[in-house]
């Protein structure tokens, strides 16, 4: 008897693969950094830090230090070209020579006051070797020593306008001894210029003082220029 054929196993079905679609949440951003505070922020902190005399005097010495740093290096050209003048370094004249420029000075602008100071860059530091009113000389304020730029940003605009070769003209406020001078004698008004009048090179100045602000301030500078070439030698 024949037997019957064997029966084909069927195909078996591949398997079933399932996949997932991943949907990728995205995350909210982080929260961007504090910004630093403001200049008036670090200006409450400071005032906060400042608990004694110390660092209040502290404070005012880097403050003036950082003035003047800033002061030389805005005007360093003028200051080096004054520093590094070796061809000729102009002086002063002599004190009779300083008081013959000085009287006529005084009378032709009608002035109350005329005070004539040596300045030495380097060092920053002035003499003062004349100072003269209507009344006459004030000898007790001749060969003080102090310093060029100081903590009254008036004077220290003053110097600057005067390296520069500028007479400036201006409402005047006392900051030495030479200033309280000028207010005792009325004056409210002043005029300050480089001796010689030369942008960079000035070994002195005159501040000339009024007791009110003159009419016609650029004649007064024209002929306070013409005095201070007298100045120098």
């Amino acid at each position: 008897m024949a037997k019957a054929p064997a029966k084909k196993k069927p195909a078996a079905r591949g398997a079933v693969v399932v996949r997932t679609k991943i949907v990728k949440v995205n995350e909210p951003p982080p929260a961007p950094p504090k910004p630093p505070g403001g200049p008036l922020d670090k200006l409450l902190d400071l005032v906060k830090w400042i608990d004694t005399p110390f660092k209040l005097a502290t404070v005012i010495i880097l403050g003036v230090l950082g003035l003047v740093g800033y002061i030389a290096y805005e005007n360093q050209d003028k200051l080096v070209g004054s520093l590094t003048a070796k061809d000729h370094i102009p002086q002063l004249v002599k004190e009779d020579q300083l008081l013959a420029v000085s009287r006529p000075l005084l009378r032709d602008l009608r002035a109350e006051t005329i005070v004539i100071h040596e300045v030495d860059l380097p060092k920053n530091a002035r003499i003062t070797r004349l100072a003269m009113s209507t009344e006459g000389r004030n000898t007790s304020l001749e060969g003080v020593k102090g310093a060029l730029f100081s903590s009254s940003p008036a004077r220290n605009r003053a110097v600057v306008s005067m390296i520069n070769n500028e007479i400036l003209c201006e409402g005047f406020q006392a900051s030495s001894d030479a200033g309280d001078w000028l207010v005792s004698r009325g004056v409210v008004y002043a005029c300050r210029a480089s001796i010689p009048p030369e942008a960079g090179v000035m070994i002195g100045y005159v501040a000339i003082g009024f007791k009110q602000e003159p009419r016609d301030v650029a004649a007064v500078r024209a002929r306070i220029q013409q005095a201070t070439r007298e100045m120098a030698r």
